[in-house]
């Protein structure tokens, strides 16, 4: 009856929310607007640094939006982080801080086709290596470059990561503030695409399998030459009715990894969100053979519902 009961409630605030939130997102991207900044992120032209691409980089198109069209903007500053996620290759010598890379001025940015300033923002794997002190021995696939962004307003005023809502960081305005960048192994666009069956090895939250047992799922190439992703249906023996979200995973150097904060489309109230496995344990593939992979992963990374997060793993093979 626990299990029903929490279900209900899930269903319930599913169903509440769709049918408020399409009401109230215009009042509140208007909010946003009047009081801060948007740096939207207009188009991801490259993101990811393959071992041994030393023309690799990382290249995004932005686009500035204040509430006087633009005219607030002063600069923009640029830091880079370096996270270590291999630490038994390489010897990088662990996750740094941040190390500022550079400020752009408002006078460096040009009028786009909505009269807003843009700015096409590259860094390349050499100014990554510069910024952060190493060099291309002492990274390996896995570990990630964070690009962060700030700006500064002519009214004194400041906005990156740390200061921006919800409503401005995601969905319409698209505007994180930061991205990542992944150290990459490199695989073929014809790899670990099409049908594969899975097979859960161990069970989700409140015990239901997290993806249909024997099911098949359809993996289409994603922004980068290592990120798949498929459409789900979570949890599907528990028969709340909720639509189908979508998976992501990384083919990074013969390990899977799982990003963080994945969506269900269920939710008591934080939201029933996917991550990677807590214990850093990755799922693993073979470089050059499709046949077969393992991902593991955490469900219910937040504790929604009163659950606790549950570490799965599953086994998807080509059909």
């Amino acid at each position: 009856m626990k299990r029903i009961g929490i279900l209900g409630l899930i269903a319930a605030a599913l169903f509440a929310t769709s049918c408020t939130e399409e009401d109230n997102t215009i009042d509140q991207v208007f909010d946003g607007v009047s009081s801060g900044a948007v740096l939207r992120g207009i188009q991801t032209i490259s993101n990811e640094l393959p071992i041994g691409n030393d023309d690799a980089s990382f290249s995004i198109e932005l686009e500035y939006q204040d509430n006087q069209d633009g005219a607030l903007l002063e600069s923009m500053d640029i830091y880079i982080k370096y996270a270590d996620n291999s630490p038994d290759e390489g010897d990088s010598g662990g996750t740094q801080e941040e190390k500022f890379y550079g400020n752009v001025a408002a006078g460096q940015f040009t009028e786009g086709p909505f009269g807003l300033p843009r700015f096409t923002l590259t860094i390349t794997a050499a100014d990554f290596l510069a910024t952060t002190g190493l060099t291309s021995e002492q990274i390996f696939g896995g570990d990630t470059f964070t690009t962060r962004l700030e700006v500064f307003l002519t009214d004194g005023r400041r906005f990156s990561v740390d200061n921006a809502g919800g409503i401005i960081t995601g969905g319409f305005f698209n505007s994180p503030f930061q991205y990542t960048t992944p150290v990459v192994c490199p695989v073929l666009a014809e790899e670990f695409v099409g049908d594969y069956t899975v097979v859960n090895n161990s069970a989700g939250v409140l015990g239901f399998n997290v993806f249909e047992e024997g099911g098949t799922v359809t993996l289409v190439l994603g922004e980068t030459s290592v990120e798949r992703q498929f459409d789900f249906i979570f949890l599907p023996d528990a028969g709340v009715g909720q639509p189908a979200d979508t998976f992501i995973l990384n083919f990074v150097c013969n390990a899977t990894v799982v990003p963080a904060g994945q969506s269900t489309n269920l939710t008591c109230g934080g939201g029933l969100t996917i991550g990677p496995a807590p214990s850093g344990d990755q799922g693993s593939y073979t470089t050059g053979d499709d046949s077969v992979f393992s991902i593991i992963f955490t469900d219910n990374s937040g504790s929604d519902c009163g659950e606790g997060p549950k570490d799965v793993t599953a086994t998807f093979t080509k059909q």
